[in-house]
């Protein structure tokens, strides 16, 4: 649904094909032919385009075992049927148009002229006001009745993993790049911070459950027409408010810091040293603070929030830190210094998370 593309898929190409069977038999019409169809990047397969119906449509294949693909889309579908239930006024995602278990698929209304959040934040565009009002829509997700959810059980996010801070399954491990391996490597023999992602999931299932997205960040959020817009609600569960949270703040810290690192050290073939590292660690706090803080007073427009949640919404921002490390593994011969010590960041808030409360801005502002 962002304005990112990919190239158009062949004709022949069989997820096309498989595509243009299930538009065609939800009575949508086909993408066949169509000049503005094409590719989305993501986890999964996504296509785009406006039908020869004249139906614009999002179409996303899960990928992964059909197990876990058909819980996902029961979940999503767990929130389409619950908004529609509950009308939130100011909460806003693109309907779904038809899914198909075996085929793991799923058709949207399409977003015309859509941004993300996180292209926003890349071109310097995310506005403290606009900061203010993804809290808002935050904020209005939480407000929906989670009894229905709560009733379906528990689906705990894979990440992060008290199992596998124990170690590895044997096909994980197998699959893993060196540099993934490495990372594992440090998370499992720091043992103060396993400890601490032990205790910060202990605390999250203590935690009041609100109808949380669970797998929040920057992406899942589109902007278009002046109306916000929430996505890939494939994890939608009853869960910790901190969790979605979290994610969005160490998502606007992560960038900022690479951000910083960027503007501040143009030669990319050069290694900045650690005098360097630390100056653009604490000048893409400095510069994400206001953000975090819009985003998290428009959270609270809607919501009340205490010392306790905002130490988890920090803890669960450090851990995205380390995910993001993770991440940036899997495609990369060997960690590079900067994330590491972005991680290093995340290491420390997840350790000390009271102590990173006000530098990060979950305070109220006053004003």
């Amino acid at each position: 649904m962002s304005t990112l593309s990919a190239p158009v898929p062949a004709a022949d190409d069989t997820r096309f094909q498989e595509v243009n069977a299930f538009l065609v038999s939800l009575g949508l019409g086909t993408l066949a032919g169509q000049p503005d169809r094409k590719y989305l990047p993501g986890r999964n397969t996504n296509m785009s385009g406006t039908t020869d119906t004249g139906q614009g449509v999002f179409v996303k294949k899960l990928e992964g075992p059909q197990q876990v693909a058909e819980t996902r889309i029961q979940q999503c579908l767990a929130f389409e049927q619950l908004l529609q239930q509950y009308p939130e006024p100011q909460l806003f995602s693109p309907r779904c148009l038809g899914s198909e278990l075996g085929s793991q698929l799923m058709v949207f209304e399409l977003v015309e002229d859509a941004v993300t959040a996180a292209d926003l934040v890349k071109d310097h565009g995310l506005t403290n006001s606009l900061a203010r009002s993804l809290g808002n829509t935050v904020g209005h997700l939480h407000n929906l009745p989670v009894d229905q959810l709560r009733q379906s059980g528990p689906s705990t996010p894979l990440l992060p993993s008290a199992e596998l801070l124990d170690g590895l399954p044997v096909a994980l491990f197998e699959a893993s790049s060196a540099a993934e391996l490495q990372v594992w490597s440090l998370l499992q023999n720091d043992v103060a911070l396993a400890d601490a992602l032990r205790a910060l999931l202990e605390r999250e299932r203590q935690a009041e459950p609100v109808a949380a997205h669970c797998d929040l960040r920057l992406d899942q959020f589109l902007i278009a027409s002046g109306r916000i817009h929430l996505t890939d609600l494939e994890e939608f569960q009853a869960g910790d408010a901190a969790r979605d949270l979290g994610g969005v703040v160490g998502d606007l810290l992560h960038r900022a810091v690479l951000d910083a690192a960027t503007s501040e050290n143009p030669d990319r073939d050069a290694a900045p040293s650690r005098e360097q590292m630390l100056t653009q660690i604490t000048s893409g706090i400095r510069l994400a603070r206001p953000t975090i803080q819009a985003f998290w007073n428009g959270y609270l427009e809607q919501r009340p929030a205490g010392s306790a949640l905002a130490a988890r919404v920090v803890a669960f921002a450090g851990w995205h830190l380390l995910d993001r490390l993770l991440a940036g593994a899997r495609t990369a011969p060997r960690l590079a210094a900067l994330p590491r010590a972005a991680a290093g960041i995340g290491r420390r808030a997840l350790l000390t998370p009271d102590k990173f409360i006000l530098t990060l801005g979950l305070v109220e502002d006053l004003a």
